[in-house]
């Protein structure tokens, strides 16, 4: 049946996947997955459209296509027949054989076209298949996509195989004003939807997809989370500036709430001051993961008796359901107030002797062999870097107490809390504040949270490099999307840690000395396995870094053929290789380069010899070599580690960058060389001399970056991997 005229020149498109109660994560990465899906699944079906959005609620993920298409575009394949020569006479006149290929083809003989191809010219029949209704494709199209959404966990129901995150309880199809008919875990499709459990239980018929939002509206539902954030964000601010302060909106929290809501309306509750004598943290956690709550602070950040709440629901009844939470966390900050108590009997130190209690895994053994080694990386770090007397000790005793919080009550009971409860209780032990510091920061990065004492950034890298090494050496490995272990986080972090300080350490040369002292019983090849299955994480993560900050894949993939092991250093020469491929003098620098590349062998081993130099162009190129040094990196590329004399990547990247100025030099005299010598000269002593300072030029980069990596042009931009 034909589509039915709008005011509007092509009709929208709705899909709506109505379900039980979805978790938040799961409702927001739905919507994602549909968004960068359906796109390709429509140019598939070859239906052309305009822009393309999704939402998701606590019941519902949703999709909105704008400007479909009524019909898709017709179908174009092509068949190649036989050859020219085969399927015409001398005279142009088609054979049999062009006639027995165009009736096969269903295809008049004089449709046949003739074609240049690699092999030699041939016959083609160009079959069209005209577009059929989009709804009609609609109705296969729409099913596959919401077949095709992951979850991390889903469930079965019904007499249907179809696996969800939650049951499937409705479906909305609309093109336009017409049902698009498609049948989704034995659920069939309508323009019936639903509001707000509560406020708007009765089914609501959409009449047209254009007015889809609005019907939800009326159900008391705000599909966009935009909305929803904006009115969480408000009316928040508005009650809680009613109780005297202002809230705390955590970025998670708001996130996730808003996936949590549908109709949202907040309210201010309250707690009993007493409860404020508990660390800052406590009171935080225990609102913010436990409850769900957005914690109050006045003007001068100290936290207020008050809490906000957000309910999926309007006013009605606010006092009841204010005072049902106010009761709840009076119980949870109770606990909180015990478990604080008790934990406070014994200090962290008294507590390490329990860890041996607490498996990591079976084959990394527990919290105490993990505390042992994180203590001797510490000493380790502490010499190779180097750090005076007074920060060394400082990180072997962060070290030693890192995981001491994992035994407490607290953190068995909120670990969310682990290492920043270590840190309070650190400070009330009266350790030094730089340790207490480091317990706090041993997780970090977080989101964009990095560490910012050294004390906490050393130890931070110390629990993730401890990490890889030991799960490495004990054969665990990475594959594919699945990283179970946290093993690409753990990469990740260290990148995160080292750039964000300009931290220079040859971590190859680290990491080995590091597996000697805390696995001295590894055979020589598991340890040259962790080692190498090490670095190479940390150089993936390196690349996504640097391609993710704009620079291109080609650019990185130069840099790193030259060596990663020094991360800071590496991003340094990809800064600045980055910035002086737009200066014109980069195409000479790297034609000079690429041409001597070409010509020297691989495995080329000699020494230039001046007194047989033939040619003033000879003479002239390894002048010119004599004034130039190699673009090695400097510093810790030769020994364990140093501490770094840049002010940060900025400084390095800049010397790097007039490096290969001066680098340009030898352009001239290299052009010279090629235009009047001949390097494969009939004399192989004559020829050895030649490739040898040819040689001498592909050396001067080859420590700083493989320009054979590097794509003629401007670079082109490549996904991260």
């Amino acid at each position: 049946m034909p589509l039915k005229p709008t005011r509007h020149k092509r009709p929208r498109l709705v899909f709506e996947i109505g379900a039980e109660e979805l978790p938040a994560a799961a409702a927001w990465a739905a919507a994602r997955q549909i968004r960068e899906l359906a796109p390709e699944a429509l140019r598939a079906a070859r239906i052309t459209c305009g822009a393309v959005a999704a939402w998701s609620t606590p019941r519902r993920i949703v999709l909105a296509v704008e400007e479909v298409a009524l019909r898709q575009e017709d179908a174009v394949r092509e068949v190649r027949g036989p050859a020219a020569r085969v399927a015409y006479a001398a005279d142009g006149r088609p054979t049999p054989a062009a006639e027995g290929f165009a009736r096969a083809q269903g295809v008049p003989v004089a449709g046949l076209e003739r074609r240049s191809t690699p092999q030699g010219e041939y016959v083609f029949a160009i079959l069209r298949s005209p577009g059929g209704p989009t709804i009609k494709a609609l109705g296969e199209v729409l099913p596959a996509l919401a077949a095709g959404l992951a979850f991390p966990k889903t469930m079965r129901w019904g007499p249907e195989a179809v696996r969800f995150a939650r049951p499937v309880r409705w479906l909305v199809a609309l093109l336009g004003r017409e049902v698009v008919a498609c049948r989704f875990a034995d659920v069939e499709a309508g323009r019936r939807t639903f509001g707000h459990r509560a406020l708007s239980p009765r089914p609501i018929t959409v009449p047209d997809a254009h007015g889809f939002e609005a019907a939800l509206r009326r159900g008391f539902v705000l599909l966009d989370p935009a909305v929803r954030r904006r009115r969480i964000t408000e009316s928040a601010t508005r009650v809680a500036r009613r109780a005297g302060g202002h809230p705390i909106l955590d970025p998670d929290l708001l996130e996730e709430t808003i996936q949590l809501v549908e109709w949202p309306e907040a309210l201010a509750g309250r707690f009993a001051p007493e409860f404020l004598s508990l660390p800052r943290e406590v009171l935080i956690t225990v609102m913010q993961h436990h409850q769900k709550y957005f914690a109050v602070e006045d003007a001068s950040a100290q936290l207020l008796p008050v809490f906000v709440a957000v309910r999926n629901g309007g006013s009605r009844g606010l006092e009841t359901v204010r005072e049902g939470n106010e009761w709840v966390l009076r119980a949870r900050l109770a606990d909180a107030q015990f478990f604080f108590e008790e934990d406070r009997k014994r200090p962290l130190e008294a507590r390490i002797p329990e860890l041996a209690g607490l498996v990591v895994h079976e084959r990394l053994g527990t919290m105490a062999q993990k505390t042992d080694r994180l203590t001797r990386l510490a000493h380790l770090l502490g010499k190779a870097l180097p750090l005076d007397v007074e920060k060394t000790g400082h990180l072997e005793r962060a070290a030693r107490l890192s995981k001491a919080d994992l035994v407490t009550q607290m953190v068995r009971e909120l670990p969310e809390l682990q290492g920043v409860i270590g840190g309070v209780y650190a400070r009330l032990d009266g350790e030094p504040a730089p340790v207490a510091g480091a317990l706090r920061e041993q997780y970090l990065p977080r989101g964009a949270l990095l560490p910012r004492s050294d004390v906490g950034a050393y130890l931070a890298i110390l629990d993730k490099l401890d990490l890889l090494l030991s799960a490495l050496a004990a054969g665990f490995a990475v594959s594919g999307s699945q990283d179970p272990y946290g093993l690409r986080r753990a990469a990740s972090g260290i990148v995160a840690i080292v750039l964000d300080r300009h931290l220079r350490i040859n971590l190859r040369t680290f990491a080995g000395a590091a597996l000697a002292e805390t696995h001295p019983a590894l055979d020589p090849a598991r340890r040259s396995a962790a080692i190498d299955g090490t670095l190479d994480l940390l150089r993936q993560r390196l690349r996504t870094t640097l391609i993710e900050a704009g620079l291109s894949y080609d650019t990185v993939d130069a840099v790193l053929e030259a060596g990663a092991d020094d991360l800071a250093d590496a991003a340094d020469r990809a800064h600045a290789l980055w910035a002086f491929r737009r200066r014109p003098e980069f195409s000479r620098l790297y034609t000079a380069f690429d041409r001597a590349a070409r010509i020297v062998p691989a495995n080329f081993h000699g020494e230039v010899r001046p007194e047989g130099l033939e040619h003033e162009a000879e003479r002239a190129l390894l002048a010119a070599l004599d004034r130039v040094e190699p673009l090695g990196p400097a510093g810790s590329r030769g020994g364990t580690a140093r501490s770094s004399t840049d002010r940060g990547p900025g400084d390095a990247a800049g010397r790097y960058e007039q490096a290969l100025q001066r680098l340009t030099a030898i352009a001239d005299p290299v052009d010279r060389f090629f235009a009047d010598v001949m390097v494969m000269a009939e004399d192989e002593t004559v020829r050895t001399n030649r490739l040898a300072l040819l040689s001498r030029v592909v050396q001067l980069m080859r420590p700083f970056a493989d320009l054979t990596r590097v794509v003629a042009g401007e670079g082109k931009a490549s996904p991260a991997s």
